[in-house]
């Protein structure tokens, strides 16, 4: 009887490893994320809680996308930026961030993200005199909602009466006629203006 126990044990042992050998070859051949392609790789946002959603794949080494592979995202400064696990970016304050995703085995990418959050617009000199024919340039100053220069920030001129005061993208403005206008710097929602006398040579 002891002989017939071992047998059938040693043979339940085989049935069990032959049954579990699938599994095993199964795991064993599962793809791994060689490496992770996120677009784009640098994203800019102007406006507090702004998103934008990430496109990502995960990809094996013969650059097939790896189903359901896990990725983890953060962010290494949260107060400029967060993003969640489906890869969507909110802007939450200005100032750069970086925006990793990480693969369960090590591999990761990274993406650039830049806030710049225009809180104001201000206008030199807040009003200006000028003669007919004569030119003069305004300059603006963008800041942010922490009061901070905003750098490389561009805004759109407009001139209320085109008649008497022109402005070019510049900001460089021209009396044509005498008379007032309102020259007005925008970007997005927020702009500022001026006004502008232009008097006669006479």
């Amino acid at each position: 009887m002891a002989k017939v126990r071992q047998y059938f044990n040693k043979l339940s042992f085989v049935v069990i490893l032959f049954s579990l050998l699938p599994l095993l070859v199964f795991i064993g051949c599962a793809r791994q994320v060689s490496w992770i392609n996120v677009e784009p790789k640098s994203v800019e946002l102007k406006n507090l809680d702004e998103t934008f959603q990430l496109k990502v794949a995960a990809l094996d080494k013969q650059n097939k996308p790896v189903p359901d592979a896990k990725l983890t995202w953060e962010s290494a400064k949260p107060e400029v930026a967060i993003v969640d696990d489906n890869a969507l970016i909110t802007a939450k304050g200005s100032g750069n961030t970086v925006i990793t995703v990480t693969s369960e085995n090590g591999e990761r990418a990274v993406v650039q993200c830049k806030v710049a959050i225009t809180a104001a617009i201000k206008i030199k000199p807040q009003e200006l005199e000028l003669e007919v024919g004569e030119k003069s340039a305004l300059e603006t100053e963008v800041v942010d909602e922490k009061g901070e220069p905003a750098e490389n920030q561009i805004v759109a001129w407009a001139s209320s009466n085109k008649s008497v005061a022109t402005v070019d993208d510049f900001g460089e403005v021209t009396g044509l006629a005498p008379g007032e206008a309102y020259i007005t710097s925008t970007q997005i929602s927020i702009y500022a203006k001026v006004k502008i006398v232009v008097k006669s040579t006479d």
